[in-house]
C-alpha cells in the first residue's frame, strides 16, 4: 500500500517551484562561473549573468596577441579574484566567437596598434553586448553589487569618477572643453554599461566615422608597434609631418571619442562605481 498522506502538499510545493526554475538554474550556473575560474564558455553563458536589460553581469577585457608579462598575468588573476563577476578576456584567438551578424569589425581594424584595437573593441563590446569593463590593471574592487544602479532603466552607464587633468583635451560639439567639466566624466579605463542606448549607437558611430576618415592613411601607414600613435618617437619625426607618412592616431583616441559623448549624457551616467582609493592599488602593471 502507498502511504499518500503528504502527497497533495508536494504536489502543491512542485508547481510552487515550477514558475522559478529558471531563475535558480541560471543562478546556480552563475555561481558555477565564479567557482570554475570566472572564465566564460561561450557567448550563451550571458543569459546566466543578465539581471537587468542589456547589462550582463560580467567584465570585459582585452590582450590582441602574444605573451603576457608577470606584471599583467597578476593583474588579470586580480581582476578574476577581486571583481566578484564573471572576466571574460578577449583577444585574437576568440574575437570571432563575439562578432554580431551584420556587424564586422571595421575595415581599419587590422591597421591599428593593440592599443587602439582595445579603443575599438570595448566600444563594440559596450555597444552590441553591454557588460563591464576593465584595462587589465591591478585591482583590489569588487563590482558585485555595481550593476545594481541599472535597475533603473534611465542608467546608460555607470564609471569611476574622473581625476582634475584625466579628461580628454578636446572640446564637444557645443564648445565645452573636456577638461573644464571632468567633475562631469567617468574615467576611461574601467566601468560598466548598458548595450543598445543611445549612447553606445553615438560611441559606435563615432568610433566607426573616426576609422572612416583615417581608412586610407591607415592602409599606408598601420601601427608599427602596439603602442602605435601620432606622436610616438617614430611618427613625430619632421619628415613624416611633412610627408603625412604617419599612422595618424591620437594615443587618446578613446577619451577623444568618449568624454564629449559622456558629457552630453552625463544625466544617464552614474559616478559610482567603487575603485581603489590608490589608482591600480600602486602596482606595476606594464
Amino acid at each position: 500500500m502507498i502511504d499518500i498522506k503528504g502527497c497533495g502538499r508536494l504536489i502543491v510545493i512542485s508547481f510552487a517551484i515550477v514558475p522559478i526554475l529558471p531563475f535558480l538554474l541560471n543562478y546556480l550556473k552563475f555561481w558555477l562561473l565564479i567557482f570554475s575560474g570566472v572564465r566564460m564558455v561561450d557567448i550563451s553563458d550571458l543569459s546566466a549573468v543578465t539581471r537587468f536589460s542589456g547589462c550582463p553581469q560580467v567584465v570585459w577585457c582585452f590582450w590582441w596577441q602574444g605573451a603576457m608579462n608577470e606584471n599583467r598575468l597578476q593583474s588579470l588573476e586580480m581582476m578574476r579574484k577581486n571583481l566578484g563577476v564573471p572576466v571574460v578576456l578577449v583577444g585574437a584567438d576568440n574575437i570571432g566567437e563575439y562578432l554580431v551578424e551584420g556587424a564586422p569589425l571595421h575595415p581599419a581594424f587590422s591597421y591599428l596598434s593593440d592599443v587602439h584595437k582595445s579603443d575599438y573593441i570595448r566600444i563594440y563590446f559596450l555597444h552590441h553586448y553591454g557588460g563591464g569593463w576593465h584595462d587589465i590593471k591591478p585591482t583590489g574592487t569588487s563590482y558585485f553589487d555595481a550593476w545594481d544602479v541599472f535597475a533603473d532603466p534611465d542608467v546608460y552607464f555607470l564609471g569611476k569618477p574622473e581625476i582634475e587633468g584625466g579628461a580628454a583635451q578636446v572640446y564637444d560639439s557645443q564648445g565645452n572643453y573636456m577638461p573644464s567639466v571632468w567633475k562631469d566624466l567617468v574615467a576611461t579605463n574601467r566601468w560598466v554599461g548598458r548595450a543598445y542606448t543611445p549612447m553606445s549607437y553615438s560611441l559606435y558611430e563615432s568610433i566607426n566615422a573616426v576609422l572612416d576618415a583615417h581608412l586610407n592613411k591607415l592602409s599606408k601607414y598601420p601601427a608599427r608597434k602596439a603602442y602605435s600613435h601620432v606622436n610616438d618617437k617614430y611618427n613625430s619625426k619632421w619628415y613624416r609631418k611633412l610627408l603625412g607618412s604617419q599612422y595618424p592616431l591620437q594615443w587618446t583616441l578613446f577619451g577623444d571619442v568618449f568624454h564629449p559623448l559622456n558629457y552630453k549624457f552625463r544625466n544617464n551616467v552614474s559616478r559610482a562605481l567603487p575603485f581603489d582609493v590608490v589608482e591600480n592599488m600602486g602596482l606595476a602593471y606594464r
